[in-house]
C-alpha cells in the first residue's frame, strides 16, 4: 500500500486515461476498481473526486470525450497521442529486424514501445508485428559497447577496442585485426548502414576518416586521451572544401566502404528510381530516357569500389553503369571474379 494514496490519485488517473480511445472507454465505477486493484486507496474514492480528476486531466490540455451512452464512460480523443498505431508498428519493424539488437534487447525495446499505444493498439501491435528473435543476432553486450562510444562521443574522448575481422565466436588474439593490435581512435559519428552500425573517426597515425563495424569491435573502452578535434581530420576538410558534409559522404561511401570518390553515369529503369533515391538521396538530378519511358539517366558522387559494385550487382541488371569508361572495366573485373568463384 503506498502512503498517501490520494497524493498520487490524479497521476494514476491519468494513466489509465491515456490508454483510452472510443472503442476502449473507462465510466467511474472502473476507474475506482482499477485503483483498488492496484493498491493505491483502502477505500474506494468516490464519484466526485474521480469526476474532479477528469476535470483537471481537460482543464491541462488532455482533451476528454464523453461517450454518446454516458454510461459507458469517457476517453481521451487521441490528440495528444506521442505515435498513432502505423507509427508504432514501423518501430516495432525496425526492431524485429535489427541485426545489431540482441533478441533481450529487442524484446524490451517491443514492449516498450506498444506501451506508448492505446489499448487497441497494442491489440493491434501484437497481431502484426511478426517477431523472429533469431535475426537479433547481436550479444547482450553490443549496449555497453554504445554507451561508451556515446560518452566518448559526448565527452571529446578516444576510445580503445581490438577488432575482430573475421567475426567469429572466440577468436584468439591471432585471429584479431593485426593479430590483437589494439586501436586509438577519435569517435565522430556513429550511423547505420544495411542494419549494421559503423563507428566514423580517425586513428592516432592517420587524419583521414576510418570506419569500423561495432559488432566487430572488442573490448571498447572509453580511455582518458582526448580525441583529436574533427575539423583536423583531412576528410573533413576536404568536405569542407567541397561544400559537403556528413550526409553527402554517406551517401557516396556505399556499405561504408573507403577509397576516392568520383562521378559515375547511371541508365536505370524505372522500378528502381525509390530505390535509387533511397541510396543516393532525392536531390539526384533524373532524366528520363527521350524515345524509352521505361529508363531514365542520373549520375551519382559514390566510392566506385566494392560496396558500389554489390549495390549494382544487386539491381539485377536493372542499373547500369554508362561512364566513365575505367569504372564499367573495374565493374567487369569485379563481375567476372565472382563468375570465377562458380568455375
Amino acid at each position: 500500500m503506498i502512503k498517501n494514496p490520494n497524493k498520487y490519485r490524479l497521476l494514476r488517473v491519468f494513466e489509465y486515461m491515456l490508454q483510452t480511445d472510443e472503442e476502449h472507454p473507462l465510466n467511474v465505477t472502473q476507474i475506482q476498481n482499477k485503483l483498488a486493484e492496484d493498491g493505491f486507496c483502502d477505500k474506494l474514492p468516490d464519484r466526485k473526486s474521480i469526476l474532479r480528476d477528469l476535470a483537471c486531466i481537460n482543464d491541462c490540455g488532455y482533451e476528454i470525450e464523453v461517450c454518446e451512452n454516458h454510461n459507458c464512460g469517457k476517453y481521451m480523443n487521441g490528440k495528444q497521442k506521442v505515435f498513432e498505431g502505423y507509427q508504432l508498428k514501423m518501430l516495432a519493424d525496425a526492431v524485429t529486424s535489427a541485426r545489431f539488437l540482441s533478441a533481450d534487447d529487442a524484446k524490451k525495446l517491443i514492449d516498450s514501445i506498444m506501451s506508448l499505444g492505446t489499448i487497441a493498439d497494442k491489440e493491434l501491435l501484437k497481431k502484426v508485428v511478426i517477431r523472429d528473435e533469431s535475426l537479433n543476432v547481436a550479444t547482450n553486450q553490443e549496449k555497453y559497447k554504445f554507451n561508451h562510444i556515446l560518452e566518448a562521443i559526448c565527452e571529446g574522448k578516444q576510445i580503445s577496442f581490438q577488432y575482430n575481422d573475421k567475426y567469429l565466436t572466440k577468436p584468439e588474439p591471432e585471429d584479431l585485426s593485426n593479430k590483437g593490435r589494439i586501436y586509438y581512435v577519435s569517435p565522430y559519428y556513429l550511423v547505420v548502414r544495411n542494419n549494421n552500425y559503423y563507428l566514423i573517426g580517425c586513428t592516432e597515425k592517420h587524419s583521414d576518416f576510418s570506419h569500423y563495424r561495432v559488432s566487430r569491435m572488442v573490448d571498447v573502452c572509453k580511455t582518458d586521451l582526448k580525441a583529436k578535434d574533427i575539423k583536423d581530420s583531412e576528410t573533413y576538410k576536404n568536405l569542407a572544401r567541397e561544400g559537403k558534409n556528413i550526409r553527402d559522404y554517406l551517401r557516396e561511401h556505399i556499405n561504408m566502404w573507403f577509397g576516392d570518390t568520383q562521378r559515375v553515369n547511371l541508365h536505370c529503369r524505372q522500378q528502381t528510381r525509390l530505390d535509387v533515391l533511397g541510396t543516393f538521396g532525392n536531390l539526384l538530378n533524373i532524366n528520363d530516357c527521350e524515345g524509352d519511358k521505361e529508363y531514365f539517366a542520373t549520375s551519382v558522387q559514390v566510392q566506385a569500389g566494392g560496396g558500389f559494385f554489390n549495390w549494382v550487382a544487386g539491381m539485377g541488371g536493372n542499373v547500369i553503369i554508362t561512364g566513365p569508361e575505367c569504372v564499367r572495366e573495374a565493374y567487369k573485373k569485379y563481375l567476372e571474379s565472382q563468375l570465377a568463384l562458380y568455375k
